[in-house]
């Protein structure tokens, strides 16, 4: 029985080694590694931002003719900003653009020597180099550089309240300076209670001063010439969101769905085509169509639902959709659509790296108007219209994603344009736009 027992033990232990063996190929029964946020460092400002401004401006026109006069008006400035920073210990220093709609106009009523006019920013294009010195969560700073303003002038001439709006536009360089102070806040640090896909990282609050001052630019229209200078103050706030701040998650959970969850912000460019709908109760209806190209940029957020997305962004884009063509009263008539911009909520379905979405909400667009025959122009005529479409993000890594996509604007608010004096024509807009872009995924 000793014996057998004993030769028994060379093949137990053989059993045992291969069980052994077989073990070490089975799935671990040890619990998944847990991802754990890495620590926020408010002291890190480095790297690239977007981010979304709001603010109101102050600003003086000066008219000159034989005479001159010098009036001042007040109105809102919004859009969009994009930056890259570098730092190298306390100070931080880098460029920054952005693009700003105004709504700032003024009436001058002018004197002897000078005909009567108005004045209306239209927008501002700011390039600019900032220096700031860290402190933790607070950068105070210091900016200045270039700007583009696009402005409109016209005359107030007519018959009662029909004016002809023989006017002109034109786009001014100027320089700017300002100075700053941004805040790093947490809204998990206020409000712990918020569930990680809303809260997210820390944002970026922003509020400064900017001046700007543009040099004379001359305006001819209506058989008069004027010289006009413009200079001004704006208080700006910003929401910004800075690449890397946000504290990382993983790309992907065990079973390859990838995390969708978050903000993003990037560039993007494509085509549109639109058709301004004029009409008049005395002079009937004309289509005229404009094409062409747009770029800006955009951000947005995305809360996830298992697969399922619901989230919101917003873009603001230069664009150059232009025509020719007849209005009512007006036989030959240019058309430039130079601002488009939109805010919208958008839902999709997430396919690993593949998010396909629909998307509907606001887009807000300029144009300007002239008849070459008479000279008559309208250098602001804005739309307010809906807009819907859809499209697919993919995602080319963990943080880079590609976006296509089409839109459709339509029911936009009807607008006078009275071209010539025609007092009773109103224009609508829907059109098509097809775009591209490329985003940064903060979290």
């Amino acid at each position: 029985m000793r014996q057998t027992i004993k030769n028994l033990g060379p093949l137990v232990g053989a059993l045992l080694c291969s069980v052994s063996a077989q073990a070490a190929d089975l799935p671990s029964r040890t619990a998944p590694p847990i991802f754990t946020a890495a620590p926020i460092s408010y002291n890190d400002w480095s790297g690239v931002y977007v981010g979304s401004t709001y603010g109101y401006g102050f600003n003086s026109f000066r008219n000159r003719q034989a005479g001159s006069r010098s009036v001042t008006a007040d109105g809102q400035t919004g859009g969009a900003l994009v930056g890259y920073n570098f730092q190298s210990g306390h100070f931080v220093y880098g460029v920054e653009g952005s693009i700003d709609l105004n709504v700032i106009r003024a009436n001058n009523p002018g004197n002897a020597g000078l005909v009567p006019a108005k004045n209306d920013s239209l927008y501002d294009i700011r390039f600019r180099g900032v220096l700031g010195y860290e402190m933790g969560k607070f950068m105070p700073f210091v900016a200045g550089g270039a700007v583009l303003n696009e402005g409109y002038q016209s005359g107030t001439g007519g018959i009662g309240r029909v004016p002809n709006w023989y006017g002109q536009t034109h786009q001014t360089v100027g320089w700017t300076v300002g100075a700053g102070l941004d805040y790093k806040l947490n809204p998990r640090e206020l409000f712990p209670w918020l569930p990680t896909f809303i809260a997210g990282g820390p944002l970026i609050l922003r509020a400064e001063y900017i001046y700007q001052n543009l040099p004379n630019q001359t305006y001819a229209y209506g058989g008069q010439t004027y010289r006009t200078k413009s200079d001004g103050s704006f208080i700006r706030g910003a929401i910004i969101y800075r690449f890397g701040d946000q504290a990382p998650r993983p790309y992907a959970d065990s079973t390859g769905n990838v995390n969708w969850a978050g903000g993003y912000g990037g560039l993007l460019g494509g085509y549109g085509d639109v058709t301004a709908h004029t009409r008049s109760f005395t002079r009937g209806r004309t289509n005229l169509d404009a094409d062409g190209g747009l770029g800006g940029i955009y951000a947005g957020s995305n809360f996830m639902f298992g697969r399922y997305m619901l989230g919101f962004d917003g873009s603001t884009s230069f664009s150059d959709f232009t025509g020719n063509g007849a209005e009512p009263g007006a036989a030959n008539v240019h058309y430039r659509n130079y601002i488009q911009a939109d805010i919208r909520a958008r839902a999709g379905y997430a396919f690993g790296n593949f998010l396909p979405f629909v998307a509907a909400g606001v887009a807000f667009a300029r144009s300007e108007q002239i008849d070459r025959a008479t000279g008559s122009e309208r250098g602001r005529v804005p739309t307010d219209a809906i807009t819907v479409g859809g499209g697919l993000d993919y995602r080319l890594s963990e943080r880079v994603s590609l976006r296509v996509e089409d839109l459709y604007e339509f029911n936009s608010n009807r607008k006078i344009v009275n071209l010539n004096g025609c007092g009773d024509c109103s224009q609508k807009r829907d059109g098509n736009i097809v775009r591209a872009g490329l985003a940064y995924h903060f979290e």
